[in-house]
C-alpha cells in the first residue's frame, strides 16, 4: 500500500483493495452524484488541436470533532 506523508491512500487500487473498499466506493459515487446533481461538468466533443485536462481523486480521511474519521 502506498501512502502519502499524511498518511492517505495514493491509487485507485489501493481503495479497493483495502479493508475499508465499500467506504471508499460509497464515498466515490456519493462525490460522483453531488456532481452530476450540481452540473460541474458535461461531456463535449474535444475541439481539434485541444489537450483534455487531467484530474485524480484525492483520498482523505476528514476527522470529526469528536475525533473520529
Amino acid at each position: 500500500m502506498l501512502l502519502t506523508d499524511a498518511g492517505e491512500l495514493e491509487h485507485f487500487v489501493e481503495t479497493v483493495q483495502g479493508d475499508e473498499s465499500i467506504k471508499w466506493e460509497l464515498a466515490m459515487e456519493d462525490e460522483i452524484k453531488f456532481l452530476q446533481k450540481n452540473k460541474t461538468w458535461s461531456l463535449t466533443k474535444l475541439p481539434e488541436g485541444k489537450n483534455v485536462l487531467q484530474n485524480r481523486w484525492v483520498y482523505r480521511l476528514n476527522e470529526e470533532p469528536d475525533g473520529s474519521k
